[in-house]
């Protein structure tokens, strides 16, 4: 080969092999960095984080760590109907591997209004549908919050795992309170059957002696918020979920520090004084009565003269002649009872005797030295009791409603699908028009 036909080969491949991509490699680099590039990146994340969990995602800054690998930064994610915000998440680090996939989050603010929403996502979206949860999912949070308009519930660190099952998918989830990381720790367990014809749920939730305050939830359950804003819940909560809603099983919980006035505001006669609940057994189903036993102790109580008049009328309580004579209602040091509810039957008993050995059996009302009132655990219908509580004809089972989260709206992605297998030309005929 002729000298000059060699060089202009060499050239040639000079240029095509090593010019030309050096120039492209400068060129994708020099795009990368340009501020319309990331713009277009960070607009595509929101977009793919908005459409898998249903929230309207926005995200501060992003970066690119490595393959699979991501760190965004300044996270917010809002309801899509109301606007208003659901979480907010300084810097989430995200990686997705072959095996697993995993996420630590720094400084996680979680709305109680918006726990509706990270509800329907945990459920609904992720736990119910097989497509995401193939993988095992990690997930670690520092700094969690959990904040409402009259209080909050913080974590020093949060842990949740989501681990495929042969027979379905489970999640675990382990927190732990900011202030003192060596306390007990909050365990939450929701498994999601599929080995049945119809898939369902099961909820438990686990406090392990750590008491947490009812009104971090008050905007997503208004019951939590009509205890007080210093009341307390400690126990095992389970809920499953059943072809008509959810079952709840509340037996071994405590509820402490609740405040009658605000679980009265809502009635005609108000309440004043404190109050412990402890619930031996309590199972709510839905659209059912409530089969209950517990005792509740109340100190420093203030009761109206209706609210005494009922006490006898309703409740068949034994009351001194003087309380019921006195205008103005009383003030009572000790009120204590252990209540009973199977089917549509209530059983009340008085059980001052418990907190002061100097009473009788049966003693309800005490106050100063003196016996006031009495219920010797006769039954009385159920109805009677919801005679008592102000605006009559409330039913019992309305704590279904109150105390049970509802059934997720089913998400896009666990809707049944369709698949077109082939088409074929249109070649004239009758067609479909829209009028």
């Amino acid at each position: 080969m002729h000298e000059r036909t060699q060089r202009a080969i060499a050239r040639l491949l000079f240029v095509f092999c090593c010019a030309v991509p050096t120039c492209l490699v400068l060129t994708t680099i020099l795009i990368t960095w340009t501020p319309w590039y990331t713009q277009r990146q960070l607009s595509r994340i929101e977009y793919e984080l908005g459409r898998e969990t249903g929230l309207v995602v926005h995200i501060d800054e992003f970066d690119q760590v490595a393959p699979g690998k991501y760190a965004l930064q300044q996270v917010r994610l809002d309801d899509p109907e109301t606007g208003s915000t659901v979480a907010e998440i300084r810097l989430v680090d995200f990686y997705r591997g072959e095996r697993q996939i995993g996420m630590l989050l720094h400084q996680v603010t979680i709305r109680s209004s918006g726990l509706g929403r990270a509800w329907s996502l945990v459920h609904g979206r992720l736990l119910s549908s097989p497509t995401h949860t193939t993988l095992p999912i990690k997930v670690e949070a520092r700094d969690v919050n959990i904040v409402s308009s009259v209080g909050s519930l913080p974590f020093n660190h949060l842990k949740a795992d989501v681990m495929p099952e042969d027979e379905g998918v489970r999640l675990v989830v382990e927190a732990r309170d900011r202030m003192d990381p060596n306390q007990p720790s909050v365990r939450a367990e929701i498994f999601r059957d599929r080995s049945g014809d119809r898939p369902s749920s099961r909820v438990v939730l686990s406090t392990d002696g750590t008491a947490l305050p009812c009104s971090a939830l008050a905007e997503y359950v208004p019951a939590a918020g009509m205890l007080g804003s210093d009341a307390l819940l400690t126990g095992t909560l389970k809920c499953v979920e059943t072809p008509d809603g959810w079952t709840l099983d509340l037996g071994g919980c405590s509820l402490t520090n609740l405040q009658l006035v605000d679980l009265t505001r809502s009635l005609r006669y108000r309440v004043v004084g404190k109050a412990n609940m402890h619930l031996t057994r309590c199972k709510i189903t839905p659209g059912g009565w409530v089969s209950a036993v517990g005792e509740i102790e109340a100190t420093d109580l203030g009761l109206p003269q209706r609210v005494l008049q009922g006490m006898q009328d309703q409740l068949g309580w034994k009351l001194d002649p003087q309380v019921i004579a006195n205008p103005n209602g009383i003030e009572c040091k000790l009120a204590a009872v252990h209540f009973e509810v199977v089917d549509e039957t209530t059983t009340l008993t008085g059980i001052c005797h418990r907190f002061r050995d100097s009473l009788g059996s049966g003693v309800a009302l005490y106050a100063y030295g003196q016996e006031l009132g009495w219920t010797d655990g006769r039954s009385i219908p159920s109805g009677q009791i919801t005679a008592f509580v102000d605006p009559p004809g409330r039913s019992l089972g309305v704590f279904n409603q109150v105390f049970l989260p509802s059934t997720p709206a089913v998400s896009i992605a666990s809707d049944p699908r369709a698949e077109i297998r082939d088409t074929l030309p249109y070649s004239g005929g009758p067609a479909i028009r829209q009028r």
